[in-house]
């Protein structure tokens, strides 16, 4: 099945079925967004780089044209000449569409590495635990394919392929090069290594584990430290700034004689809602995971 490209006005099959004619365009367009083929391994889109990068020109090129023809009819009907306007809106649309498409499989590979690094360390505690009381590797990633979200899924695939008789180390490497957070490729890195020199892989993990939980409590106090600034914004902004700025407007109208339109409380209003709902989820998107 073909990935979804966004803000696409046709199908994916259709939409890649159309990019395979550009396809050297689309091999010459990975030079430039070098960058495309790994944020696509890391974002599960199995499909060729060039491949994504030719469906997105075509993607763009007909939003480009759309947006052109619309512009353009709506000037017909209202007798204005919008040439020079419909052209520069499409060709904007066009550009932002594009640059939006390559760089989607980025920010799904964004949402992955922070849904992997929220379970990453009691998955390898869990790890940990289980190889210091003698249980095999093999037996103790198979322990942690449930109950760890995004990361139990990573290990359901590692062990999946070793089930099937791939080398452990061929399948830890292979799982390293396609995983987003840098933070779940040390612990791969950990383990591979560790296998191939002949190691105690529990110690190795513990240290890992150690590292991990540091970063994790530097996280939390950066978002502290953080807090500081963005209350002093949002005092600025949804409780400073409307109250103080609507009764010096009323208090400056009221010297004007000119009475005070009850569509600014309308607004004012809207403006909070959609302020707070903002904020809220900035500041949710910042937050570490405990």
């Amino acid at each position: 099945m073909k990935p979804a490209v966004p803000f696409s006005l046709i199908p994916p099959r259709a939409l890649f079925a159309a990019g395979k004619k550009y396809a050297a365009l689309g091999i010459q367009l990975t030079r430039a967004f070098s960058e495309l083929k790994t944020n696509l391994a890391q974002a599960e889109m199995e499909i060729a780089a060039a491949e994504y990068a030719a469906a997105s020109l075509v993607s763009a090129a007909l939003n480009t044209a759309f947006i052109l023809i619309l512009i353009l009819f709506f000037g017909y009907l209202a007798s204005a000449n919008v040439l020079t306007a419909a052209l520069a809106l499409a060709l904007v649309t066009g550009a932002s569409s594009f640059l939006t498409a390559v760089y989607y499989p980025k920010i799904i590979a964004l949402r992955r590495k922070r849904k992997l690094e929220d379970n990453l360390v009691p998955a390898v505690r869990q790890l940990v635990i289980e190889l210091k009381s003698g249980v095999p590797l093999f037996e103790a990633m198979t322990s942690v394919c449930d109950d760890y979200g995004e990361v139990s899924e990573e290990f359901k695939k590692i062990v999946k392929k070793i089930n099937a008789g791939e080398a452990e180390i061929d399948v830890l490497g292979d799982a390293s090069r396609r995983l987003p957070s840098v933070q779940f490729q040390k612990v791969i890195w950990q383990i591979s290594n560790a296998l191939k020199v002949g190691s105690d892989v529990s110690n190795a993990l513990e240290a890992i584990l150690e590292d991990l939980t540091a970063e994790k409590i530097n996280e939390i106090k950066r978002y502290s430290q953080e807090l500081s600034p963005w209350t002093m914004v949002y005092m600025m902004t949804a409780v400073i700034l409307p109250s103080l700025g609507i009764t010096l407007g009323i208090v400056i109208l009221s010297f004007l004689s000119v009475s005070v339109p009850r569509m600014i409380f309308a607004v004012a209003i809207v403006f909070l809602v959609i302020f707070q709902l903002f904020f809220m989820n900035f500041l949710g998107t910042r937050r570490p995971a405990i």
